[in-house]
C-alpha cells in the first residue's frame, strides 16, 4: 500500500493505464480494455483491465489476466482463418458454426443456396435463414454432435422454392481445439439429386430384375467368382429344396446337385465348368437333379459367365427348367404312337420298323430271325354273339395267353383287328416252329369267359424265316400273310412254313400286291365310272328309268380294269370303305351336270363293309346336302350277302334312306335263298334277281322257275323286280311275259363311261 500502480505491477509501468487512471479520477468516466500486454522476466501475456470510479470518489481499478484466453482466440482465430479459406475452395455447400450454432463462416456455394452474401450469414442461425421446422431439426442435429463428439451423416429431401425436388446430403463434424474440447461445429452439404436418381432408377431396374426372376418358371442361380451361391429365385429354392438364405455362400455343386439318367453318375459342378470354360455351357438332356430331400427332378439347363465391363469374370448365372412332365409326356406320345391302343401292344408301324432293323441284320450279317404271323379264328363268332365289348377284352387277353411261349426280346404286335405279329430275333426256322406249335395249343387251351358264356377260339399262323435271301418289309409281311391263309385253308389252329412253291397262296400273294396297287390307284385318281342303263319293260321303254352306276379301274399302263378283278382284294384289305366313298362322292358330283336335265336315277352299289362305318350316313347326308340332290333320284344297291353278314346296319341304313325319300334295292337276290325271311323285316323298293338265274333262263327249265318265283314273291309284297344279265333278246322276252318290271343287260345297253369321269392321265 502507498506504492503506485507502475511500481506495484512493474508489467504495466508501460501500458496505458496511468493515463487512463487520470481521466477517471478527473471526469468520473470508465474505461476497459483487454490491450494491455505485458513482457515481465521473458514472461508475456495480455491483462484485461477496468477502472471506474466508485461511491467515495476514489478509483478502483480491477484487472486479469487473460493471455490463456487471447491464445486460445487467436489459435481458434487462425483456425477459422484457415477453414474460411478451405470452404471457400469447396464446391459444395459449407460453413462453420459455433456453440450456439452461430454461423461462423460460410462459403460462396452456401450463400448462393439460401440467397445471403457468405458475410451476411455471420453470427445468424439457422432460424435467421430457414422454416421452422427445418431449422430446429438443423439445430438438433448440431447438439447431437456436440454432445456425442461424433460425425453424423444426413440424407433429405428438399423442395425449392421453384417447386424442383433435391436431395441433399449433409455431413455435420464437430470442432474441437487443442485441449480437446468441443467448441463448435462444421458441415458440408452436397446436391446428390442425380446420384439419388441413378440409384432409384438402379433399385426400380433392379427390383424389376428380381420381380421377373420370381416371375418366370425356369429355376435361376447366380455365383460369385468362386462358383458360390449368391442368389437363387423361388423357383430354384423349390426345385433344390435349399433357400437362399441357406444356399448362400455354398458352392454351387453342393446346391445343385445333378446326375446323369442312365448312368446315374454325378455330372461335374456346372459353375466351376463355366468358369473354367469362360463360356456358356449346357447340360446333357439326360440330366436329373436330385433336391435336398431326394425328390428328382429331370431338367434342362445352360450356365453362362457374368462378366464385368473390362470382362473380368463376376460370377455365373445358372438357368434351368424342370422338364419332368414333358418328357413324361412326350415319352407317353412316343409310346402311343408306337403301341396299340386296345392292348398295348406294338403297333404296324413301330413292328414293321423293327422288322426293318431285323431285315437289315439279316442281310448284312448272316442273322436268322422268323416272322410270324397270326390270325384269331372264330374271333368273328365272339363279336357278333357277345358283342364289340367282349371281342375287345379277349384281344386284350391275348398277350398274357402267349407270353410263356416267347422270349422278352421278341417283339409282339397287334397288326389290326385280331391279327398279330411276332418276331422272333435271332431264332432259326426250327425254334420258331416249336414257337408256332406252343402258340397254337396256348390259344387252342384257353377258354374265353364272357357274362357267363365260353368261348373257344383257334389260330392260324404264317411262319416266315428272315434270312440274307429275304427282300424287304413289305414282301416279308406279305409272305407271312399267305403263308396264314394256306393255314386257314389247312383247317385253322394250323401253322404253315412259307414257300414259293404254294400254288393257292402266290395268288393270295398276287391280291395283297393287287391291295397297295389300290391304294396307288386312289391316290393317283385312277378309278373312273361307268353307266348302264335300267329299262321298264311294261311296256318296254327305249328310254331308261335310271343308270347303274359301275366302277372300273385303269391300270399303270392305262388299261381297264373290271370290278371283279380287284374287289376282292378290296374287300379283303378293307379297302371297300374308302372306294365305296369316292363312288358316292364322284356319281353324285356327277349326276347334278349329267342326269339332272333328263330327270333320271342313278343307282349307286354299296358294299358291306360300308354297311358297318357308323359314319356313312352322315356322309351321304353331307352329299345329298352339298350337291343339292333330291333323295328321290337316288337308289342305293347293297348285295344279299352284305344285308345278312351286316343285318342291324344295314336296317338302319335302309330305314334312314327310305325316310330321307331315297330308295333301295336288294342286289344279287336269290344267291343263297336264304334271304327269302328276311325280306318281311327289310323294307326295300327293289329285288335285282341274280344275274346266274337269268342268263340261261331261256334254255334253263329250273333257272326260268327260280326267276319266276322271285318275280312272284317281291310282287307279293309289293316290290318291284329288276332283272340282270339281259344279254339278248330271248332273255328280254321271256322276262316280258313273266312281268319282270325292269331289265339289264347288254341287250338293253352295254356300259359307257359316265361324260366328265374319266380318270386322271399322267
Amino acid at each position: 500500500i502507498g506504492l503506485t500502480i507502475q511500481e506495484a505491477f512493474p508489467p504495466l509501468a508501460n501500458t496505458r493505464l496511468p493515463e487512463a487512471y487520470c481521466k477517471v479520477a478527473r471526469d468520473g468516466s470508465r474505461w476497459r480494455t483487454d490491450e494491455i500486454h505485458y513482457d515481465h522476466d521473458g514472461i508475456k501475456g495480455v491483462f484485461e483491465v477496468s477502472a471506474f470510479q466508485p461511491a467515495d470518489r476514489e478509483v478502483a481499478v480491477i484487472f486479469s489476466d487473460i493471455s490463456k484466453r487471447k491464445l486460445a482466440d487467436a489459435a481458434l482465430a487462425e483456425s477459422i482463418r484457415q477453414k474460411k479459406a478451405i470452404l471457400n475452395n469447396i464446391p459444395d455447400i459449407a460453413w462453420l458454426k459455433d456453440r450456439d450454432s452461430c454461423f461462423i463462416a460460410v462459403n460462396e456455394s452456401f450463400g448462393e443456396a439460401c440467397g445471403f452474401s457468405p458475410k451476411e450469414l455471420v453470427k445468424k442461425t439457422d432460424l435467421d435463414i430457414w422454416p421452422q421446422e427445418l431449422a430446429q431439426s438443423y439445430r438438433a442435429d448440431d447438439v447431437e454432435v456436440m454432445r456425442t463428439g461424433k460425425r453424423k451423416r444426413v440424407e433429405e429431401r428438399l423442395v425449392g422454392g421453384d417447386g424442383r425436388e433435391r436431395w441433399i446430403e449433409t455431413i455435420k463434424t464437430p470442432i474441437v481445439d487443442e485441449q480437446g474440447e468441443i467448441i463448435g461445429t462444421t458441415g458440408i452439404a452436397r446436391d446428390i439429386t442425380e446420384r439419388k436418381r441413378a440409384e432409384e432408377a438402379l433399385y426400380a431396374e433392379k427390383e424389376r430384375a428380381l420381380i421377373t426372376l420370381h416371375s418366370i418358371v425356369d429355376g435361376v442361380i447366380t455365383t460369385d467368382a468362386q462358383g458360390c451361391v449368391e442368389y437363387m429365385n423361388p423357383i430354384a429354392e423349390s426345385l433344390t429344396g435349399w433357400t437362399v438364405a441357406e444356399a448362400r455362400g455354398k458352392s454351387l455343386g453342393i446346391v445343385f446337385r445333378v446326375v446323369d439318367e442312365n448312368t446315374r453318375q454325378p455330372i461335374p459342378d456346372m459353375g466351376v465348368r463355366c468358369i473354367k470354360e469362360g463360356r456358356i455351357t449346357k447340360l446333357s438332356h439326360q440330366a436329373v437333379l436330385i433336391s435336398r430331400d431326394g425328390n428328382e427332378h429331370e431338367i434342362e439347363d445352360s450356365a453362362a459367365p457374368i462378366r464385368a465391363r473390362d470382362g473380368n469374370l463376376l460370377g455365373v448365372v445358372l438357368v434351368f427348367h424342370d422338364v419332368t412332365e414333358a418328357h413324361r409326356l412326350a415319352k407317353k406320345m412316343a409310346h402311343d404312337a408306337a403301341h396299340d391302343a386296345l392292348t398295348g401292344l406294338v403297333n404296324r408301324r413301330e413292328f414293321e420298323k423293327r422288322l426293318e432293323k431285323a431285315l437289315k441284320s439279316a442281310t448284312e450279317h448272316s442273322a436268322q430271325h422268323a416272322l410270324c404271323y397270326l390270325d384269331l379264328d372264330q374271333f368273328k363268332v365272339v363279336n357278333d354273339t357277345a358283342g364289340h365289348a367282349a371281342g375287345d377284352e379277349l384281344l386284350k387277353q391275348i398277350r398274357n395267353v402267349l407270353a410263356s411261349t416267347f422270349r422278352e426280346r421278341d417283339t409282339f404286335a397287334r397288326l389290326g383287328g385280331d391279327e398279330f405279329g411276332l418276331l422272333l430275333d435271332n431264332c432259326p426256322l426250327d425254334n420258331a416252329v416249336s414257337i408256332a406249335h406252343a402258340m397254337i395249343a396256348k390259344i387252342r387251351d384257353h377258354k374265353f369267359v364272357w357274362e357267363n358264356r365260353s368261348f373257344r377260339i383257334g389260330v392260324s399262323i404264317g411262319l416266315v424265316p428272315i434270312t440274307i435271301d429275304s427282300e424287304s418289309v413289305a414282301t416279308l409281311l406279305s409272305q407271312a400273310d399267305v403263308a396264314c391263309y394256306s393255314a386257314k385253308e389247312l383247317g385253322r389252329n394250323q401253322f404253315h412254313v412259307y414257300s414259293q412253291q404254294d400254288s393257292e397262296p402266290a395268288q393270295r400273294h398276287i391280291e395283297i400286291l393287287r391291295a397297295s396297287t389300290l391304294r396307288d390307284a386312289l391316290e393317283q385318281e385312277r378309278f373312273c365310272l361307268y353307266c348302264q342303263p335300267i329299262i321298264p319293260l311294261s311296256p318296254r321303254s327305249n328310254k331308261p328309268a335310271r343308270h347303274e352306276v359301275l366302277i372300273r379301274l385303269r391300270d399303270e399302263n392305262g388299261e381297264l380294269v373290271l370290278p371283279e378283278e380287284f374287289i376282292p382284294a378290296a374287300e379283303r384289305y378293307g379297302m371297300m370303305g374308302e372306294i365305296d366313298r369316292w363312288i358316292l362322292h364322284s356319281a353324285l358330283h356327277a349326276h347334278t351336270t349329267e342326269f339332272d336335265d333328263t330327270h333320271q336315277k342313278i343307282s349307286i352299289n354299296l358294299s358291306g363293309n360300308s354297311l358297318s362305318d357308323a359314319s356313312l350316313l352322315d356322309y351321304v347326308h353331307q352329299l345329298f346336302a352339298e350337291c343339292s340332290i333330291s333323295p328321290d333320284s337316288v337308289c342305293f344297291e347293297i348285295t344279299e350277302t352284305a344285308v345278312i353278314h351286316n343285318l342291324k346296319a344295314a336296317t338302319t341304313f335302309i330305314k334312314d334312306i327310305l325316310e330321307l325319300g331315297g330308295h333301295i334295292a336288294l342286289d344279287d337276290f336269290g344267291n343263297g335263298l336264304s334271304s327269302f325271311r328276311y325280306l318281311k323285316t327289310l323294307p326295300v323298293d327293289y329285288l335285282k334277281i341274280d344275274g346266274n338265274f337269268v342268263k340261261d333262263m331261256h334254255k334253263n327249265a329250273s333257272d326260268y322257275a327260280l326267276v319266276a318265283a322271285i318275280n312272284q314273291v317281291g310282287h307279293t309284297m309289293g316290290i318291284q323286280t329288276i332283272a340282270e344279265y339281259a344279254h339278248n333278246e330271248a332273255i328280254v322276252v321271256h322276262l316280258e311275259k313273266l312281268g319282270v318290271d325292269y331289265a339289264q343287260g347288254y341287250a338293253l345297253g352295254i356300259p359307257e363311261q359316265c361324260p366328265g369321269l374319266a380318270p386322271s392321265t399322267a
